[in-house]
């Protein structure tokens, strides 16, 4: 049976010990899940040197990433995606440590059978992103002739989909 290259979520959590820690501390607190998300935020973002918004992405250039090709995003993007791909899972303990895992491990959320449910890929522009909170970052596609600015949106990426 030959191995993936990468952890599964729970592996990756189970294997870095300080991890591990502060994720059970954070549960067993008495903060709230959205105080909790906030303080794993800023923890997985010192810890492991993670983008946290678009503008702290130096270079969004395709990276190999041995087995697959892989474009830097931020966390607040990643959230926004989860978010988009899965609306009715919103904890955002969950979004945190799924966004900085895939962060980490350069993986990619696929969003052509969902961006597909809004338009064809021949009518996407791109896609813009709006919040001015992390946990209110939302994802909205733009199709082409529509203004991003005009839906609300702080920053936009020229997508393609593969």
């Amino acid at each position: 049976m030959q191995r993936k290259p990468w952890p599964s979520l729970e592996e990756w959590v189970e294997s870095e010990q300080s991890l591990q820690q502060k994720i059970t501390q954070l549960y067993e607190s008495d903060l709230s899940p959205e105080e909790q998300a906030r303080e794993a935020l800023s923890y997985l973002v010192d810890r492991y040197q993670l983008p946290l918004t678009p503008l702290d992405i130096e270079d969004r250039e395709w990276e190999n990433a041995g087995d697959s090709w892989y474009q830097p995003v931020s966390m607040f993007e990643l959230i926004a995606q989860l978010k988009f791909v899965e609306p009715k899972n919103n904890d955002p303990r969950y979004l945190v440590l799924q966004s900085a895992y895939l962060i980490k491990h350069k993986l990619i959320i696929d969003l052509s059978q969902k961006l597909g449910d809004f338009l064809d890929a021949d009518d996407l522009q791109g896609l813009g992103y709006r919040g001015q909170d992390i946990f209110e970052a939302e994802l909205i596609p733009i199709k082409t002739g529509e203004s991003w600015t005009d839906k609300g949106c702080t920053y936009f990426i020229k997508e393609q989909l593969q």
